[in-house]
């Protein structure tokens, strides 16, 4: 049953004296905090902390409806902020049953936090483990006041990361959040979001960018809209690689065949260190002159790969690799691979390296102007010419091992 805060001011729900500075449609005020009881709120599932738990849930029970059934709605959503991050849970629980919430939430007239779901999950943990008579301090937002979906996006964008800066978000989960407001549903261009949350322009570029990537391994996985197996796979560290590699990249056949690749060796990989795994393919073997020839011997590894994810839709990483396992074969094969080209790049590079370091010693050399030598003091002649003689030496030793 629908529920309107307004209408319970003066009976359950009292004011404070408490107010709170918010800026909605370009302007600042100041807005009235009120205690509000915590059986009548529920949980944002927009909140960008749990994006990827929400996409989880709808992918393996369904999705998530608050008036069907609003206390396992939140006992549900419940959960997944706790399992987001327990120790920051745990760090605010611990502080607001010392001093009492400081800090107000945000909520809308129909009861939906948009700001302050932590706090509201510490009230009930304490409410329930205590039996502590807890209230949810917040600005009540009156919707029907011409604030549109926009305006309710942008503010939370704001007190979420402008205003807070926060440091505990899952990186997959700020991932989801940027390419579901700047690209799926386009609530943001590229510069409103940046102004929304106090990055550059340049920021959010990268971040767009890193969350298509996920989106396209995702789809390489046959795991669209999965974004919670992208959480379980900590992708984030792997993902600035393989962007970092794309980006010196030209655009085309060899950039998807090389973007095919990387993705196809993040599932064929033994090493528990993925992003360091993607980071040595891109310097010993994506950079180097024979890239183009291990491509081509890898483009069995991905169309195996590729089909053997295609046979079923793909829910869990467990699934995956289940899957990729079936192709034991093709998965040696791949690591053989990416070994050998390693090792036969890091050999390669030893052996022009002397050549290489010759060539900036000369560079250098011919820097030094003739006319400045014959114009020093005594001294320094004296201290050129002993360095001369330890070059010359040198060289000497250099030619006798040819």
């Amino acid at each position: 049953m629908s529920i309107n805060l307004l209408d319970l001011i003066g009976t359950e729900i009292t004011i404070t004296s408490g107010a709170r500075k918010l800026t909605i449609k370009g302007v600042t005020e100041n807005y009235t905090v009120y205690k509000i009881p915590l059986e009548v709120l529920f949980y944002n599932d927009r909140n960008g902390r749990i994006a990827t738990w929400i996409s989880q849930y709808s992918s393996e029970v369904g999705p998530l409806n608050p008036t069907q059934d609003m206390k396992k709605y939140n006992q549900t959503l419940h959960e997944f902020i706790r399992k987001s991050n327990p120790g920051a849970l745990t760090k605010t629980k611990n502080n607001i049953k010392a001093f009492g919430q400081r800090v107000a939430g945000v909520v809308l007239q129909d009861g939906r936090i948009i700001d302050g779901n932590r706090r509201y999950t510490c009230l009930r943990e304490l409410k329930y483990e205590d039996g502590m008579d807890c209230y949810f301090e917040a600005v009540i937002l009156d919707t029907t006041n011409s604030i549109t979906n926009k305006d309710i996006k942008r503010l939370e964008l704001n007190l979420q990361h402008a205003e807070e800066k926060p440091v505990d978000y899952n990186p997959i989960d700020n991932l989801v959040d940027v390419y579901r407001d700047i690209i799926e549903e386009e609530t943001f261009t590229e510069a409103e979001y940046a102004n929304n949350t106090s990055r550059t322009k340049n920021e959010v570029t990268k971040l767009i960018e890193k969350s298509k990537l996920m989106v396209e391994f995702l789809e390489f996985m046959n795991a669209k809209g999965k974004y919670y197996i992208a959480r379980e796979l900590n992708l984030d560290g792997p993902l600035q690689e393989i962007m970092l590699i794309l980006n010196k990249v030209t655009e085309g056949a060899e950039a998807d065949s090389i973007k095919d690749t990387l993705f196809a060796n993040l599932l064929t990989s033994k090493q528990g260190d993925l992003t360091r795994h993607i980071r040595d393919i891109g310097n010993h073997i994506i950079k180097t002159d024979n890239v183009a020839q291990f491509i081509e011997d890898h483009e069995e590894v991905v169309e195996v790969i590729y089909e053997k994810l295609r046979a079923d839709k793909q829910s869990s990483v467990v699934s995956i690799k289940e899957a990729i396992q079936d192709e034991k074969a093709v998965v040696k094969q791949s690591q053989d691979l990416v070994e050998d080209y390693i090792e036969k790049n890091k050999l390669i590079n030893a052996r022009n390296k002397p050549v290489e370091l010759l060539t900036r010693s000369f560079t250098t050399l011919d820097s030094i102007d003739s006319v400045a030598v014959s114009k020093m003091s005594d001294e320094n002649k004296q201290e050129f010419k002993k360095l001369l003689d330890k070059m010359n030496a040198t060289l000497g030793l250099l030619e006798s091992k040819m």
